[in-house]
């Protein structure tokens, strides 16, 4: 189970990273999507994308056995 769990996890911790990245590029390089004129909508859909891999994320960390918590 706690095999499973990790491998959910670093879906879910990928996803994230991924969106931060995104954001940040977006928001440093206005310029990068020059066919995007609504960069403003194109943040936004990354921040939700974020926003629920990081709702899922602490979700599944629920399910981790509380002495796994204790040492990770």
């Amino acid at each position: 189970m706690i095999g499973r769990i990790e491998s959910i996890k670093k879906v879910y911790e990928g996803k994230i990273l991924e969106a931060d990245e995104n954001i940040k590029l977006l928001l440093n390089n206005p310029r990068i999507i020059p066919e995007h004129t609504d960069l403003n909508k194109e943040i936004d859909h990354w921040l939700e994308i974020k926003e629920k891999n990081f709702s899922k994320l602490q979700h599944i960390i629920a399910y981790i056995p509380k002495e796994e918590k204790k040492d990770g």
